[in-house]
């Protein structure tokens, strides 16, 4: 069992490693996926800032001086001369320089245009926000839309969605010829965002797991235990059942025998030694038969309470001095489909308690058992166990049924637990404490299907 033990919880720690294992890779793989954005908008960035000094040069409408030779433009800014003999670097000699213009109007635009165009488009192919905005952090670009034609209160709303992205993720500076222009504000994808939330679902996976197999660790555990319990029970059984045997053979020996049968005290001790002989093996018997589902046959409630409260009456000392044990019989009989032997004990579990609680009672203890219908449908019958002992505190009400807990010294907490097992599991009845008052008494009750009622 130790070895069964110490493997289950070896698995558990496998298990619980590789799953801590798969949560730092997710967490890293968030982690990279975000670096993985970055860099694409940093990208972006600098193709941004790259073609910011071309379109600069495209939409200068002032022109160049060019050389008539070879057509090298010229160092000078002084474009109001329309001609002027200047030095070529590429000629290597003073030739004529002419004033032109790089592109004409119409196609200086269709240029710009179609940079913005094609900036936008791929700007608009990323799955999350983004906005361009100048050295004065104005928004110049919103998602691949240029917002020249925008409201006052719409930038005023892209300035607060900037500060919201650079509260998610750290602005991308644009840098052209050595200056800062602007920056790229972006936000996070809803991949992205997803991915954060794997981890977290993965740590409540784990400690689901963990509960899970904790559970059943716990119950296989018991069920070791029960099944170390219902071994035991059986051996003991067995063991009993052999000198019972023989017990009950030489009290047959001496019933028989003529010379003793003419005594009439030695003949009613025999009689009740016979009781007893029978009463341990039917006690052998439901030890022999726990762990396995009994057998279930149609009978008397009457007749199987009767047979133990008469037991208990021909004791007085079982009942103890001045407790008076009362069957209130119903005026039919009640068939059920159960088992006699292990309801006789669940009854006479609860009838020893009854008398324990009313032990040194000062006004004399009384117990008493009734059968009566559950309910004006009469499908059910009520058996209650009633006395007027000590009864049971208020605390400890709700766990009377738990296995291992006892109000009593000395006691093993197993008789309730049981009860309710063979009440509820075995016979789909309920048994449970209706009342119970410190000082006055505690009223138990047993619900159990008639035959034929549903």
């Amino acid at each position: 069992m130790h070895n069964t033990f110490r493997r289950r919880i070896a698995f558990f720690l496998f298990a619980s490693i590789t799953i801590w294992l798969f949560l730092w890779y997710t967490h890293d793989l968030a982690n990279r996926l975000n670096q993985s954005n970055r860099k694409d908008c940093e990208t972006i960035a600098w193709l941004w800032a790259g073609v910011q000094y071309p379109l600069s040069i495209v939409g200068d409408e002032s022109g160049i001086m060019s050389c008539t030779e070879c057509g090298h433009p010229s160092e000078r800014l002084d474009l109001s001369l329309e001609s002027e003999s200047l030095f070529c670097l590429v000629c290597a000699d003073t030739t004529r320089f002419i004033h032109t213009v790089r592109l004409l109007p119409q196609e200086r635009v269709e240029a710009i245009d179609f940079t913005r165009r094609l900036f936008g488009d791929l700007v608009n192919r990323l799955d999350f926000p983004t906005i361009f905005a100048d050295e004065n952090n104005v928004p110049q670009i919103v998602d691949g839309q240029v917002i020249d034609d925008f409201s006052t209160d719409g930038i005023a709303e892209f300035r607060k969605k900037m500060v919201a992205l650079a509260e998610e993720n750290e602005a991308i500076p644009i840098i052209a010829r050595g200056d800062t222009i602007g920056h790229l504000f972006y936000g996070t994808s809803p991949l992205n965002t997803e991915m954060r939330f794997i981890p977290f679902l993965e740590l409540g996976l784990l400690l689901l797991i963990a509960a899970v197999v904790f559970v059943f660790l716990r119950a296989e555990i018991s069920r070791d235990k029960d099944m170390s319990w219902v071994g035991f029970a059986r051996e003991t059984a067995h063991q009993i059942s052999t000198p019972l045997s023989s017990l009950m053979g030489w009290i047959e020996l001496l019933k028989d025998d003529p010379e003793l049968s003419d005594i009439p005290d030695l003949s009613d001790a025999l009689e009740h030694m016979d009781a007893d002989v029978n009463r341990l093996n039917s006690i052998a018997q439901r030890y022999g038969q726990m762990g396995r589902r009994p057998k279930l046959k149609p009978i008397s409630i009457e007749s199987t309470v009767s047979d133990i409260v008469d037991y208990f009456n021909a004791r007085k000392g079982v009942l103890g001095g001045g407790v008076v044990l009362v069957f209130e019989q119903s005026s039919e009989e009640h068939i059920v489909n159960g088992s006699s032997v292990l309801i006789g004990w669940v009854l006479e579990n609860l009838i020893k308690n009854a008398v324990a609680s009313c032990a040194g009672s000062s006004d004399g203890g009384k117990v008493t058992v009734s059968c009566e219908y559950a309910h004006s449908a009469a499908t059910e019958i009520e058996i209650r166990i009633s006395d007027n002992g000590c009864g049971i505190p208020y605390g400890a009400q709700g766990r009377i049924f738990q296995a291992g807990f006892t109000t009593r010294e000395g006691g093993w907490g197993l008789g309730l637990s049981l009860a309710r097992r063979i009440i509820e599991e075995y016979h789909n009845g309920s048994i449970r404490l209706l009342s119970s008052t410190p000082d006055r008494g505690t009223i138990f009750s047993i619900l159990l299907p008639l035959e034929g009622g549903e």
